[in-house]
């Protein structure tokens, strides 16, 4: 009987921090998604657009990558780490065409061509 108690508060101790661990990576994964947007700072509006240009350049390659959500297993972790939307939005172009969108922001707050 001993043995069997010990057996079962194990699996609920392993079932209770898997379920912490999963919570914690959907937090952070939803916190990184906020969409709260800093204000337009034309004093850095050059560097941000080189920032926003690279970053562009590196999501036109995650999209290829973005592949693998569209996978069952890529699917299932997506939905156990929250970032499946993330994903998806990714591979539909969301996301290239909202750099799109506060390049074009930058560059007609601050005046520049």
């Amino acid at each position: 009987m001993n043995y069997l108690d010990t057996k079962v508060k194990v699996s609920f101790l392993a079932t209770a921090l898997f379920s912490v661990s999963v919570c914690v990576m959907s937090f952070q994964a939803w916190a990184t998604t906020g969409s709260e947007r800093h204000p337009v700072n034309c004093a850095t509006a050059e560097g941000d657009l080189r920032a926003i240009a690279s970053e562009k350049k590196h999501a036109e390659d995650m999209q290829l990558e973005s592949i693998a959500a569209i996978t069952p297993a890529g699917a299932l972790l997506g939905l156990v780490t929250g970032t499946e939307q993330k994903r998806l939005q990714m591979l539909s172009g969301d996301y290239i065409k909202q750099l799109d969108a506060r390049a074009a922001e930058i560059k007609e707050t601050c005046n520049l061509n």
